[in-house]
């Protein structure tokens, strides 16, 4: 089914009109689900493009298109690669620290940590974030810039250093007053500072530290995203572990002011992300399990939050629960979800309040399976009449879950006891004699158990003393490919 918006006129098309996808080095097809894909906005249609690729995408990803929407180049936050996914000249690598070899040159894990930042028709700078240490709850990062030169697809320089600090998540920019500058935002951990820097073309021209907020937990442990608003007017940053911070942000200083804080905690060290709607009123925030939506425009805090989605029990073949969020350049919020899926979650109307807002579960099929990632673009739009373009039309999938996937009702699924201790019974309740597997999946989405049964007509009983407290996953495969999926909590 496709679905199209017409309450605002077109905006210019720009620079984020391809996003680069893809878990895997093949190329997609009809029967294999795994390889580079990139998904284009242009023709006011969503559309899928197979891409051959010799590495891959997992957490970070970022695309760059010309002013006509002409996909340019992209990277994993490991290589800046050309539009047939080649290495530009001089940037097989980009990081140099002792952290980058442990995924690079394949892939990053790192959390929206890269951004194109135009310049001029010639040039594009990249900026990036890179680990310098393993396994300490403090992670040094250096946050550097390269500088492309378009005419040969070369690198002009790499690696600069702009800031070496205890960095966050939440990378981001938007244009300054001056249409030729840029602010990049990025916070700093284990302090209530968010640094923010205005770059030209040239680099970096000054750095400011706004002790602001609340002090920003550490990466790896609830990570999540920051971003600007569409008008440039705030910065929102989330962390399912510490909430949701707001700002205003006065793109002349570059400085922070008028701290809000929204108290939306889910303490089970897991990821989450938020995006605002494109009229900047309303910051979407998801943990695993829920995508709420808060309201700036209500003055009291306790009535500005509303629950416009939840999980719904689906696997394909992991928990397809939500994960990070981006603003497309179709007025759409688009929501990955927990690695190895072939959906994005969608936002049909993220500027209407409530559940009129409709979220859609799993309301994108992508042609490839997707390991986490989901764009990190600035908002280039920032001063147009509107920052997105409401006429691009998308094809829905809006196959139910039984028709689509063959999955039975979870009510079919007997688990007990919730929350579980040390042993959790589980029985099919219906006429079932095949043989079956039973795994089980922790909230971001990896599998911790694995056992299989002649059949499940009986009782069984699974002993889940060994897993940490939280909330997990289970799911039924039998011989002919019938799923029974359920959830349950392990205190």
């Amino acid at each position: 089914m496709v679905f199209g918006l017409v309450y605002h006129s077109q905006a210019q098309k720009h620079y984020d009109y391809n996003w680069a996808f893809g878990y895997g080095r093949s190329v997609p097809n009809d029967t294999n689900f795994f390889g580079g894909f990139l998904m284009n906005f242009n023709d006011n249609l969503i559309k899928f493009f197979p891409q051959p690729r010799t590495f891959d995408i997992e957490v970070q990803t970022n695309s760059y298109s010309n002013d006509n929407g002409e996909f340019l180049y992209l990277s994993n936050g490991c290589s800046l690669r050309d539009k047939f996914s080649n290495n530009l000249k001089g940037a097989d690598t980009i990081g140099f620290s002792r952290g980058w070899r442990i995924n690079c040159p394949n892939s990053s894990n790192n959390v929206q940590s890269g951004l194109f930042i135009p310049t001029d028709d010639s040039t594009v700078n990249y900026i990036y974030l890179v680990v310098d240490t393993i396994g300490l709850r403090l992670k040094y990062k250096y946050l550097l810039s390269a500088k492309i030169y378009i005419p040969t697809d070369s690198l002009i320089y790499k690696d600069r250093l702009i800031i070496q600090d205890t960095l966050y998540h939440g990378l981001h920019a938007i244009p300054a007053i001056d249409a030729n500058n840029w602010w990049i935002i990025c916070p700093q951990y284990n302090v209530n500072k968010i640094w923010t820097f205005l770059i030209t073309g040239d680099g970096v021209i000054q750095k400011m530290e706004n002790v602001i907020g609340n002090v920003n937990d550490s990466l790896s442990w609830g990570a999540g995203q920051g971003f600007f608003s569409p008008d440039g007017r705030h910065y929102a940053l989330y962390s399912p572990n510490s909430g949701l911070q707001v700002f205003d942000f006065d793109r002349l200083s570059g400085t922070l002011n008028n701290f809000r804080y929204f108290k939306i905690i889910y303490s089970n060290n897991v990821l989450g992300g938020c995006s605002f709607s494109p009229d900047s009123r309303f910051v979407y925030v998801c943990n695993p399990t829920e995508v709420l939506q808060i309201d700036l425009h209500e003055s009291d805090s306790t009535k500005a939050i509303d629950t416009v989605g939840v999980f719904d029990n689906f696997f394909e073949p992991y928990p397809t629960t939500y994960l990070q969020m981006a603003l497309g350049p179709d007025c759409r919020i688009y929501i990955s979800t927990y690695g190895g899926n072939r959906y994005l979650h969608v936002i049909m109307y993220p500027n209407n309040k409530g559940k009129a807002c409709q979220l859609i579960n799993r309301g994108l099929k992508l042609p490839s399976r997707n390991s986490f990632a989901i764009p990190n673009n600035p908002h280039y739009r920032v001063d147009d009449p509107y920052p997105c373009d409401s006429t691009i039309a998308i094809h829905l999938n809006v196959g139910t879950q039984d028709q689509e996937e063959g999955v039975y009702r979870s009510s079919d699924l007997m688990i007990y006891p919730i929350p579980a201790e040390d042993l959790l019974h589980l029985q099919i309740l219906r006429n079932h004699s095949s043989e079956s597997e039973v795994f089980i999946y922790d909230i971001q989405g990896r599998m911790v158990l694995h056992q299989c049964y002649f059949s499940l007509n009986d009782e069984q009983t699974i002993d889940v003393s060994r897993l940490y407290s939280g909330i997990y996953f289970i799911m039924v495969r039998d011989r002919t490919g019938k799923r029974w999926m359920e959830r349950f909590v392990k205190r």
